[in-house]
């Protein structure tokens, strides 16, 4: 995500590729969506979660370092329900350990550390890394900058002991003209030259695996060589890929965005893992749902033009499991949704990115204390967090050919998860199957359909979390079969996972 407003990472359609497809070849025009036991790739997945941290601006903005211990404790029952396998969270020296040109980790106690203490205590994994900064005048590297960057990476591994870190990654969405490297390929293979330099030096190379190359694709695969270049130059020094995407409803519904996301995973390497590093959705301004999208905006003093007001309504959360879903089709072995909460960053003067499930700022700050309550685009997303956890095998599954109709399934330790999303206005009734015999014992049913607006069907507990609204034992496979009733807007998760 760029942090000053500017719109990026639409996805196109007329995509076309050559590289490794992974869509599944068993469509079917019939009614039945048929589980299989072949796996979507051969790497376990490594969980759903959301973009975390920042919070740069709190001191600024309530006069305090930190949250109250209210606010703490609402996050940490909130993440604890989403229970989140992987989210990202990204620094910078500014905010986070450079005071008066001075390197001073501690600056970082109020809300970083506070955060990276709680992923630790849950097994959270984290992809962590830095937004960036300017290259120096002369063109060149700031070796200072990555200096103390890998001092504070050190710091967090060696000092605070936190081995929930998982990726390490420099440079946010490097290819685009407002990032700190501002497009220029050869700079960011610099940049990172001197990085695992720098972490051999130190002794982190094999503590933390470096993860790149962290850009926001746009209609096609013109962004491909950021992939196949640094793979090339760096050999197994990278770890893992990854890229933002950001695509219109119209892309998700219509089949480009699947194509294209296709063709990334393609080009990285096999049998390595390719992470969605940010995930939304923008909407075209001259579309129905942009232009609401820009008139809710400037109703709202508190949004900032990089906002995503669509986040109030329910509609959206079907929407966007449907691309999370695309995602786990595609091969991706992990989607960080862009973002969980408002107050996280500021777009400018004094405005939100508004992109999250809440805004935890809301009495403080920003709009009043009904600001931070849920939004129903939680629901849905809290389901896929939890139950597609890291460590899950995703398996293929058969769907028919219906607008809106998507389908995932994982197992996990002999337990299994079902996730089908109808994003589509018109109701379908479905046959769920298996290619073998499967018996889910004690399986939760979650449904949750989009209404107008906020409104939405979803059985939910007193905090406003998901309940199931059936328990039930589901035999699939040998002839054996459970009908689905899937209205529009509707997801339907079952699980057999506790």
């Amino acid at each position: 995500m760029k942090l000053q407003g500017c719109l990026f990472g639409l996805m196109l359609a007329g995509v076309s590729s050559a590289c490794q497809d992974v869509r599944l070849e068993s469509k079917n025009i019939n009614n039945d969506i048929v589980v299989k036991t072949t796996p979507v790739t051969g790497l376990p997945f490594e969980g759903i979660g959301p973009q975390w941290g920042g919070y740069d601006n709190i001191e600024r903005w309530t006069g305090n370092a930190t949250f109250t211990e209210a606010d703490w404790a609402t996050l940490r029952e909130r993440v604890s329900f989403l229970k989140p396998g992987l989210v990202r969270i990204m620094v910078s020296q500014g905010w986070n350990y450079l005071t008066d040109g001075a390197y001073h980790p501690e600056k970082s106690a109020g809300v970083l550390f506070r955060i990276l203490d709680f992923c630790q205590e849950q097994g959270i994994q984290v992809m962590y890394g830095e937004w960036g900064e300017r290259a120096l005048e002369d063109g060149s590297v700031d070796t200072d900058w990555l200096d103390r960057s890998t001092d504070f990476l050190k710091y967090l591994l060696d000092v605070k002991g936190y081995t929930c870190l998982k990726y390490y990654n420099m440079c946010n969405e490097p290819a685009g003209d407002w990032s700190s490297i501002g497009g220029n390929y050869d700079l960011w293979q610099q940049t990172y030259d001197q990085i695992f330099s720098l972490m051999e030096q130190k002794g982190l190379s094999d503590r933390i695996t470096v993860i790149a190359p962290d850009v926001a694709i746009w209609n096609d695969t013109s962004l491909s060589d950021w992939i196949t270049r640094p793979a090339a130059h760096f050999g197994d020094r990278i770890g893992a890929y990854d890229i933002h995407s950001y695509p219109t409803d119209d892309q998700v519904k219509g089949g480009s965005y699947r194509s294209v996301i296709e063709a990334y995973r393609g080009v990285a390497p096999a049998g390595k893992p390719m992470i969605m590093g940010e995930l939304g959705f923008k909407y075209n301004p001259n579309s129905e749902l942009g232009a609401t999208n820009l008139a809710r905006i400037a109703e709202d003093p508190f949004a900032g033009d990089d906002s995503n007001m669509m986040v109030y309504d329910a509609f959206y959360g079907v929407d966007v499991a449907d691309a999370v879903i695309q995602n786990m089709l595609a091969g991706y072995n992990g989607v960080i949704l862009w973002n969980m909460d408002d107050a996280m960053y500021e777009d400018q003067n004094d405005k939100l990115k508004r992109w999250g499930f809440w805004n935890i700022l809301g009495e403080e700050r920003f709009g009043g204390a009904t600001d931070e309550a849920i939004r129903p685009w939680f629901y849905p997303m809290s389901l896929l967090c939890r139950y597609f956890p890291a460590g899950s095998n995703l398996l293929q599954v058969a769907i028919p050919e219906k607008k809106g109709l998507q389908a995932i399934a994982a197992e996990k330790s002999g337990a299994h998860t079902i996730a089908i999303a109808n994003s589509h206005a018109a109701a379908y009734t479905l046959q769920l199957k298996a290619d073998q015999g499967m018996t889910l014992s004690n399986a939760k049913v979650y449904r949750f359909t989009a209404g107008q607006g906020t409104a939405f069907e979803g059985a939910v507990d007193a905090n406003g979390f998901a309940v199931p609204e059936s328990v039930e034992t589901i035999q699939l496979g040998n002839g054996q079969s459970r009908t689905i009733t899937l209205p529009g807007h509707t997801l339907v998760l079952i699980t057999t996972l506790p």
